[in-house]
């Protein structure tokens, strides 16, 4: 049956250039699991076969396999310690230069541009003059391609405050769709962490604010050191790198870092 798995993988990596192997074998076992039951085979080897005699399947799978939870303001106390510590404090002290932000793992686009609506209003209060870059990036091309479009729906924009709503969201159709003000605030690209090297999109190799929530939970834990390395390698010194409530920086890298609020594992590079 192993066998059977890996031969799944390889198909999927061969036509789509994903590497599923790097996630924890659990997960992906549960979630293939799932396909079997909705498409009635009895075992990896049939269900390997029904993917390659039916192109549509392979979408289906990777559409199941990639992580794609998210909402506008994900976990409130995160962006109420980006709202009143983390922004202000970059803004102030990157004055001088762009301020750049990597969004890793980024869905359909939500956490990049809860950041953008938040920087958006902070120098709308403040009235300060800011370059900004913000690249949100994902390893599923349809949820990218969603991402631009910038159109959700009612249950991702929960945690939106009514004001923002009024003020950078048009409500048509039945989706709350973003204004070209946010939208033009981030790129989306399509981008494999587990190669642990920077977007291309970004031409940066530094980022000033790195958000990585929920992702490293579902890779094996020497992938997840990869790219966790790889992120403080991309970070600035006095940036900031967000990660998932269950996740930590792992080892070697914690005494580089501080937590600047209980619960938010939100984490300033010291050095």
């Amino acid at each position: 049956m192993a066998d059977d798995l890996q031969q799944i993988l390889d198909y999927t990596r061969a036509r789509r250039a994903i590497d599923f192997s790097a996630y924890r074998p659990s997960t992906i076992r549960r979630r293939l699991e799932l396909r079997l039951l909705a498409t009635g085979m009895p075992d990896y080897a049939s269900y390997c076969k029904y993917i390659i005699e039916t192109p549509t399947e392979l979408d289906i799978l990777i559409d199941s396999l990639t992580i794609k939870v998210s909402h506008f303001f994900r976990n409130p106390l995160v962006f109420e310690a980006l709202r009143e510590v983390v922004l202000p404090e970059l803004l102030d002290t990157f004055k001088k230069e762009t301020l750049r932000i990597w969004s890793a793992g980024c869905a359909r686009g939500e956490e990049a541009y809860s950041v953008a609506l938040l920087i958006k209003e902070i120098v709308r209060q403040e009235e300060i003059p800011i370059k900004v870059f913000i690249v949100g990036t994902d390893i599923d091309r349809e949820a990218i391609e969603d991402a631009k479009k910038a159109a959700y729906k009612a249950d991702s924009v929960l945690e939106v405050k009514k004001d923002h709503l009024d003020k950078y969201f048009d409500f048509t159709d039945g989706l709350y769709r973003l204004n070209d003000e946010i939208k033009s605030l981030v790129t989306f690209a399509y981008h494999d962490i587990t190669t642990f090297c920077t977007p291309k999109e970004g031409i940066f190799s530094d980022y000033h604010l790195i958000l990585c929530r929920n992702v490293l939970i579902y890779f094996n834990s020497e992938v997840s050191s990869g790219i966790t390395k790889s992120f403080h390698n991309a970070v600035t010194e006095n940036g900031y790198l967000v990660l998932g409530e269950a996740e930590t920086m792992g080892r070697g890298l914690a005494d580089d870092y501080e937590e600047i609020m209980q619960r938010t594992k939100i984490f300033r590079r010291m050095k």
